[in-house]
């Protein structure tokens, strides 16, 4: 209870610091900003992301240190920095379109992204957000966690969540691939959010897949970022109503 009481007494002061920044609040929308859910093409992409080698099995995590992690553990706790599916698929990869959007401006969606922290790990593990879009984080254990981003674009962020069950929401100003969030009271929690200017990202799941769609006619890159392996880029030229398919491919 004393260390607990210790790192709040340190962390309270930064979140009531920041209470005027502007992580609290969203950015202002541009009047010619596209209106969110607003189809602006007919092209699409589809494809998945691969890793060829041969994975070694997750590493276990150790959350011995405190008691209350386990309780909302499903199952037992393993690093997410290389997960792979039973076909090669590679999980926890996002996509976006790096370039080719031109100067539209896109509003964002008023829906949240939730990212939790559950059974001392972050759920889930790799998250999009689109710039002006609420990100609610949630505690969903009864210890105490804190959120530190770290980031270069963006103001990062960095206070308590002590009870079960709080939520609290901020807001990134400027695209960023990618801001890494960490629990300083656990050092093995960690997540990355991927913050996009406009809604065609998507992060993949255990078989790898992704599909962008709704695109307007022209000549995009095409971005992955994964945690331990890196980014990777295609050049795509896509016509009105066109569909093509794009595989990444991550040699072991």
């Amino acid at each position: 209870m004393q260390r607990r009481a210790l790192i709040l007494s340190c962390l309270l002061p930064i979140a009531l610091a920041r209470c005027g920044d502007s992580v609290n609040e969203p950015p202002a929308v541009p009047a010619n900003a596209i209106p969110a859910g607003t189809v602006v093409g007919t092209a699409s992409i589809e494809g998945r992301v691969l890793f060829t080698g041969n994975a070694p099995p997750p590493e276990p995590i150790r959350t011995d240190s405190d008691a209350a992690c386990h309780h909302k553990q499903e199952q037992p706790p393993v690093r997410e920095s290389l997960i792979v599916g039973p076909e090669g698929g590679l999980t926890s990869v996002f996509v976006h379109v790096a370039s080719g959007l031109g100067d539209r401006v896109f509003s964002p969606p008023k829906d949240p992204v939730t990212l939790d922290q559950r059974g001392c790990t972050y759920r889930p593990h790799v998250i999009g957000v689109q710039v002006g879009q609420p990100l609610r984080l949630l505690n969903s254990d009864s210890t105490l966690h804190n959120v530190h981003t770290i980031s270069k674009d963006n103001r990062p962020f960095n206070f308590g969540m002590p009870v079960e069950g709080q939520q609290v929401t901020k807001f990134f100003t400027h695209p960023e691939v990618m801001v890494k969030a960490k629990c300083d009271v656990h050092p093995w929690m960690a997540a990355f959010i991927g913050v996009s200017s406009h809604p065609f990202f998507q992060v993949t799941g255990a078989d790898g897949a992704f599909a962008l769609r709704g695109l307007p006619a022209g000549t995009y890159e095409i971005e992955t970022w994964h945690e331990s392996l890196g980014p990777k880029r295609e050049t795509i030229t896509l016509g009105d109503g066109e569909s093509k398919t794009l595989t990444f491919t991550y040699p072991g």
